[in-house]
């Protein structure tokens, strides 16, 4: 990607203006700008990004080190060069310690130079983000395994202690049913086990295929049976739902943790949360509504951040993380999601997938084929 703005920050005018000379040579595109106290290059990164910050090392009030410390407290991934002189590869030793993406002695300043060494300041920075990010989804990969793999497990254990029950009080014409539940629970578990490895700690985008989402919501209301039981809820599916390009295991993923959401986040006598669909121009949106407490306004941009709790754990049990493994598994899908609320009435989380577009051959396939055959016949 082309450089789009550059700083030089040296409170020598010939330096500055040299340096400034220099990268407007080997960046020709780039906005070359300069600073001449650390004061005003503060001032100047809090207004507007550069692409590449280049400090002197002796300036007044502040030393390079110190400028670029506060730098990085506003912008963690700035690439920053400092600029030495001769002779000062201890100070360039503890820049490189301290977070200074690299640096450069003055009287080696060439353009073949500069454009190495804001090559390497760039890759050292976007490394930094990758790994940060890395750490980020290992990190709510943990998380996830204490809360999407929760309600697989619970219906292991549910219908094991059913089975169990059920040889000791000798009744075993139910047991077959359970092993069924219970095989299906231990296969969704293996699937999600499966996608979130690959998603997650791969980091490669999941398989997409044609989905029913029929067969997803089927799973779904499956899986938390269980739970509409025993606290009297309704979940409300269409009776006809669209095949949509998604994945399959992610897809239930998405409106598992959206309809259990509005099911637990409610305080209405009769939980409920209906979910319907309809056709947009290139899409269909999936319409997941709850009678739940619903979302202030001013937290509807926040919901789907990690950890993320608007009500203690004490009144709504949840890690925080449901809304934000939705929203990443949609995206993973060529999707989005987004919500509208009213506080006290309920919440609408919306979810925009594509349609599935059949190849025009296949859509013309049926009839050539049907034609052949009656010529065959005659």
């Amino acid at each position: 990607m082309p450089l789009q703005s550059l700083l030089v920050v040296d409170d020598s005018e010939a330096e500055r203006e040299l340096m400034a000379l220099t990268l407007g040579a080997v960046f020709p595109n780039a906005n070359i700008q300069r600073a001449t106290h650390p004061f005003l290059a503060r001032e100047m990164c809090e207004e507007q990004p550069f692409d590449c910050v280049f400090l002197d090392y002796n300036m007044p009030d502040m030393d390079g080190l110190m400028l670029a410390d506060e730098l990085r407290a506003n912008a963690t991934y700035l690439p920053i060069v400092l600029m030495t002189s001769v002779g000062d590869e201890m100070l360039a030793a503890e820049a490189l310690r301290r977070g200074i993406s690299d640096y450069i002695p003055k009287a080696r300043i060439t353009a073949e130079s500069i454009r190495r060494t804001v090559d390497r300041a760039i890759h050292v920075c976007v490394q930094a983000r990758l790994i940060d990010e890395q750490r980020a989804e290992l990190e709510n990969f943990a998380y996830a395994l204490a809360h999407d793999f929760k309600q697989p497990i619970r219906q292991i254990r549910t219908f094991s202690q059913l089975i169990s029950e059920e040889i000791r009080d000798g009744e075993v014409g139910g047991i077959q049913n359970h092993l069924t539940f219970l095989g299906d629970a231990a296969a969704r578990l293996g699937k999600l086990v499966d996608v979130m490895s690959q998603y997650t700690l791969l980091n490669q985008p999941p398989e997409l295929a044609n989905v029913d989402l029929n067969k997803v919501l089927a799973n779904v209301r499956s899986s938390i049976t269980p739970y509409l039981n025993d606290h009297g809820a309704v979940l409300e599916t269409p009776a006809r739902a669209p095949v949509i390009r998604g994945n399959e295991t992610l897809m239930t993923q998405v409106l598992q943790n959206l309809i259990m959401n509005g099911l637990t986040y409610n305080r209405s006598a009769i939980p409920r949360v209906e979910v319907t669909t309809r056709r947009r121009a290139g899409h269909h949106v999936i319409d997941i509504q709850d009678n739940g407490v619903g979302i202030e306004a001013e937290y509807l941009a926040d919901i789907f951040k990690p950890l993320v709790r608007l009500h203690t754990a004490a009144e709504f049990p949840g890690s925080g993380l449901g809304l934000t493994l939705a929203r990443k598994a949609a995206m993973a899908q060529n999707g989005s999601i987004w919500c509208e609320s009213t506080p006290g009435e309920g919440s609408i989380f919306h979810i925009r997938l594509p349609i599935v577009v059949k190849a025009k051959a296949e859509a013309q396939g049926a009839e050539p084929r049907k034609a052949i055959r009656e010529r065959l016949r005659a």
